[in-house]
């Protein structure tokens, strides 16, 4: 007998199944309105459904464990297409998930890993958030600030009609992670070179990119590349080259090794360009070490010619252990699978992982299709909760609602959480697992950053924006159809409990005295939508799933 399970219902452990609602304000702004609105302070998914508070049905066979299986998938259910779209896009838009299943995953994966080399036009305006007043003619935009290449980092974010190709993008941010602040101003334009190079090619193959990155200026400027040379060796980058990018800590080198390999890092330089008022980073021999290294007791040839990035590349790429295990591999499948499929990554999936990388030459898009297609993907333990970074949430809430504000506004919320891109906290980027949140400063600012967008609608009005446009299916007669689109575009799972109250919440107003009166939520009444609607959204983003994928 096939049995009955349960698919794309995200579930959440230590908080109450009870939603408590309390009292909130929403100040009014350019005539938007505001009333007392009820809020839950925790609550938990623990099923519910997309009709009938979140939850949709199907039939399977028996259980089967594929969590680790890179088989595909016979087919893709919409439940499927909204769970690879989370994992993905920073969240799904409306419309999308139809969009998916009428090309065909297989299709659609396609279309959205071909990225164009050459600058689309959101590319060309997000650009001009780079440029400055005093920038010297045709050096328009190459001396940003720091906090002119968040905004733009961010920008691309919300306006790429192709979100996978940011996603990718801050997979690699984190990866190989550089901090925009500790480059001069002569030194930032390397930044946004780095920043579209990782956009432009984290889908190709994992050797070109580990090799351009090692050369590129923002990182040799970042871990001491640029100074480290023949008279003082700096073991920097040689120590986060194999502890973070490619072999793990402790994992198959030594002491000894870094110190040969920092002598092999030697040899670039900064050079300063009077004329345009840039640096950049150039090769050369009079700083390289001279003889012989010896790191991962392989010989490293003395050659002035050329540097030994190369040869460390691969040589790197080639090493195991004594067991023969692949270490770059298994490291990589690992960043990968926790990444894109679990908090707590299934060891047999990586190692499946491992090997699809090395059946493809390490190649990016190749191996991400396979695992997006797979059965392991879509296995019942890899849809349980992954939590969101803070710039997940706030990139997928902008494009999923459509609601814009200043560049200010976003840059002093992601900063206060440590969220910025361009500004990791650290050199090992952002925090993984289940640590996304409880590791990062300032949590609470996350709610405070709804409540800019939905009280602050000076942007939105400039915009024209339609809340009941972007909000609400377009035959909705009752505030039930209201709560279930709005919790399916949120991703937020909630069981019935939590629907019925949110239905009740839509039909009583609060007044500023938490006096209680009916109201028959209408969704064409724009008062309603002014208040109701918005202080809804504000109420779905406070409950767990919100804060997952």
């Amino acid at each position: 007998m096939p049995g009955i399970q349960v698919v794309g219902s995200r579930r959440t452990t230590g908080f109450s199944l009870a939603v408590t609602l309390i009292a909130l304000t929403l100040s009014a702004c350019s005539g938007g309105g505001g009333e007392e609105s009820a809020v839950p302070s925790a609550a938990a998914g623990n099923g519910g459904g997309a009709e009938n508070g979140g939850m949709s049905v199907v039939v399977t066979s028996p259980a089967t464990d594929l969590s680790g299986s890179l088989t595909p998938r016979s087919s893709y259910s919409a439940d499927d297409i909204r769970h690879f779209l989370a994992r993905t896009h920073f969240g799904v838009v409306a419309g999308k998930t139809e969009q998916v299943m009428n090309s065909g995953l297989d299709v659609y994966i396609d279309q959205m890993m071909t990225i164009p080399q050459s600058p689309q036009a959101f590319e060309t305006d997000a650009a001009v958030l780079l440029a400055d007043e005093s920038d010297p003619a045709g050096l328009e935009g190459r001396f940003p600030s720091s906090s002119d290449i968040s905004s733009w980092n961010v920008q691309l974010m919300i306006d790429n009609p192709n979100a996978f190709q940011e996603v990718i993008g801050m997979f690699w941010q984190d990866y190989f992670g550089v901090d925009t602040t500790t480059l001069n101003s002569s030194e930032r334009h390397m930044m946004v070179d780095y920043i579209n190079y990782l956009r432009r090619n984290g889908l190709g193959s994992f050797r070109d990119i580990f090799l351009d990155v090692s050369r590129h200026g923002a990182m040799l400027v970042f871990l001491n590349g640029a100074n480290n040379n023949k008279f003082a060796p700096n073991e920097n980058y040689a120590r986060e080259f194999w502890e973070l990018f490619s072999l793990g800590v402790d994992n198959g080198y030594s002491e000894t090794d870094i110190i040969e390999g920092a002598r092999a890092f030697t040899g670039w330089r900064r050079s300063f360009d009077a004329e345009t008022g840039l640096t950049h980073l150039l090769f050369d021999p009079e700083t390289k070490a001279v003889g012989s290294k010896f790191p991962l007791s392989t010989v490293v040839g003395h050659n002035l010619d050329q540097d030994d990035y190369e040869q460390m590349v691969d040589l790197t790429l080639s090493h195991s252990d004594d067991n023969g295990r692949d270490l770059v591999a298994e490291y990589l499948a690992g960043k990968l699978a926790l990444y894109f499929v679990s908090d707590d990554p299934d060891t047999e999936l990586v190692s499946a992982l491992a090997i699809e990388l090395r059946r493809n030459d390490l190649n990016i898009g190749a191996t991400l299709k396979t695992l997006f297609l797979s059965e392991a993907f879509y296995a019942t333990s890899h849809r349980e909760t992954m939590v969101r970074n803070f710039y997940e949430q706030a990139i997928g809430l902008i494009r999923t609602t459509g609601m814009t504000e200043s560049h200010w506004i976003y840059r002093r919320y992601l900063g206060s959480m440590d969220s910025l891109p361009g500004q990791p906290p650290s050199v090992e980027g952002w925090p993984e697992g289940s640590n996304k949140i409880t590791a990062q400063s300032n949590g609470i600012e996350m709610p405070n950053f709804v409540n800019e967008l939905l009280t602050n609608r000076s942007n939105q009005e400039t915009e024209g924006y339609d809340i009941a446009a972007a909000l609400q299916p377009a035959d909705a007669n009752s505030p039930e159809p209201v709560v279930d689109h709005l919790a399916n575009l949120l991703g937020v799972v909630l069981d019935d409990t939590e629907r019925s109250m949110m239905v009740d919440f839509m039909n009583v107003h609060i007044g500023s005295d938490g006096e209680e009166t009916p109201l028959n939520y209408t969704p064409q009444n724009t008062d309603h939508q002014s208040r109701k609607l918005r202080n809804l959204l504000w109420i779905m983003t406070q409950h767990p799933t919100f804060h997952t994928k």
